[in-house]
């Protein structure tokens, strides 16, 4: 995994979900598909077009802990948790609000 330039050299480093954040992605529209289909494809497309974003600007999030970020994922109640490393982010996980801010980093090695 390296940092790339796209066509218009604009720096990226590759996004790459963790196992755990798959699992809690698929919780999460799986659990909003329950109430509307519709709203679970819109959340799954803007969770993939915000690690887009996280690509070529990774300091967008907010802080959180000493080595991860987290930004608000568009209009949904969840933030998406990842760690910006030297050639890579790893997307550590999403997370609704209403559990508070308690969010703990999953105990699998990185990607």
């Amino acid at each position: 995994m390296a940092t790339t330039s796209d066509n218009n050299g604009i720096k990226r480093k590759p996004a790459i979900t963790t196992p755990e954040c798959e699992d809690m992605l698929d919780e999460a529209i799986r659990y909003i598909a329950q109430d509307s289909p519709k709203q679970a494809k819109i959340m799954h497309d803007k969770f993939y077009d915000i690690l887009s974003i996280l690509e070529t600007m990774p300091g967008m999030g907010s802080k959180y802990g000493n080595k991860m970020r987290r930004f608000m994922l568009g209009k949904f109640p969840y933030f998406i948790y990842y760690a910006e490393h030297e050639s890579y982010i790893s997307i550590r996980g999403i997370w609704h609000t209403s559990r508070g801010t308690a969010f703990e980093e999953p105990t699998s090695s990185e990607p």
